[in-house]
């Protein structure tokens, strides 16, 4: 989410380190006008909440953090003043008393989870300031407070009307239209809970590690595994490698579904979990393309066989690892929480 933020600098402001969940950013020269850094500050805001409805929509992990994402604010503590730079072990650092008056800044009266603070030496640093409240989106406050290296006034803004100008994500269809013709299926049974095969199956760095005929998998566009989320399978052969873009989740009790689609090859694999009971798990894996008479039979005479005996041999490594992590009581390295009606079913 952060790359979000830093995305949107429209002002030049450079990075100078990650304190957290904070950025501390600066600029030398020339203090920004107030028309410059309100715009700044609402497009980052804009942005970031913008990210967080897109996400939204696209997740299916369940943990406390990634529901309680879009709640996530933003504050601005802005400050104008002299600056030295430093370098320890081989990274820059800032140092001074701005920098020291920006981080005692964080800490303020403002009664608000989300705001943009504007100090008295930036706001007299360019007379632009003066016309903060004509220009600011909402009403300007005052305060000062006494820190131990003396008293600072400033004024704020609070942020919450920008919410009004998020826009809503675009709706992303990932299927391929027409992929209605099954060209291979392979299925077996793992004695695993729902749970365990599904955070499994969803590595897709993992998967080279069972699936037969898979070097690596890369190119993923999310670390959390979503709607959305792409993967490239290499197979270091000579025609491209297939991208995947996974989509249309369904989820309930005793039955996990989920779509990857590859528009290069206008391929659909269909993944199918169903719950036998706590203890085990029947796997569907479908593949769909659409109905094309040569492409149908090159592939059934050139590489069908070569499919079904590389899942042949995925399958016995699939089943040992989800049972031996089920036998020990372990979860997979990589996991998300499910939808409560499917963890219930793991443990009923």
């Amino acid at each position: 989410m952060l790359e979000t933020i830093l995305s949107a600098n429209e002002i030049g402001l450079v990075l100078s380190e990650i304190e957290g969940d904070a950025l501390l950013m600066y600029r030398r020269g020339k203090a920004p006008t107030c028309q410059e850094l309100l715009s700044q500050i609402q497009k980052m805001y804009i942005n970031f909440h913008a990210h967080l409805k897109k996400y939204e929509t696209q997740r299916i992990c369940s943990c406390g953090a990634c529901i309680a994402a879009t709640d996530l604010e933003l504050k601005f503590v802005t400050h104008y003043g002299e600056l030295a730079e430093t370098v320890i072990n081989n990274r820059p650092g800032l140092f001074g008393p701005a920098v020291i008056a920006a981080h005692r800044l964080l800490k303020n009266k403002v009664d608000s989870e989300s705001y943009g603070l504007f100090s008295s030496e930036l706001m007299s640093a360019c007379p632009s300031w003066f016309k903060l409240n004509e220009l600011a989106w909402g009403e300007t406050s005052h305060l000062e407070e006494e820190y131990d290296f003396g008293k600072v006034i400033y004024s704020f803004l609070e942020l919450e009307k920008l919410k009004e100008r998020v826009p809503e994500p675009e709706p992303e269809d990932f299927s391929i239209p027409n992929a209605t013709k099954k060209i291979f299926e392979t299925e077996g049974v793992v004695e695993a809970p729902i749970e365990i095969t599904f955070n499994v199956l969803s590595d897709y760095y993992f998967r080279s590690e069972f699936v037969v005929g898979q070097l690596a998998n890369d190119m993923q566009n999310h670390k959390i595994f979503q709607h959305g989320s792409i993967h490239r399978c290499l197979l270091g052969k000579s025609v491209p490698d297939p991208v995947f873009v996974t989509h249309d989740f369904n989820f309930n009790k005793k039955k996990i579904t989920f779509v990857e689609s590859d528009k290069i090859n206008s391929i659909s694999v269909v993944w199918i979990l169903q719950a036998i009971d706590k203890d085990s798990t029947h796997i569907t894996h479908s593949s769909f393309m659409k109905p094309h008479f040569l492409k149908g039979i090159l592939f059934s005479l050139f590489m069908k066989k070569n499919v079904t005996k590389d899942w042949d041999n995925s399958w016995p490594i699939l089943k040992e690892y989800c049972k031996k992590l089920a036998t020990e009581n372990k979860v997979h390295p990589n996991s998300i929480v499910l939808p409560k009606e499917v963890k219930q079913m793991t443990n009923d």
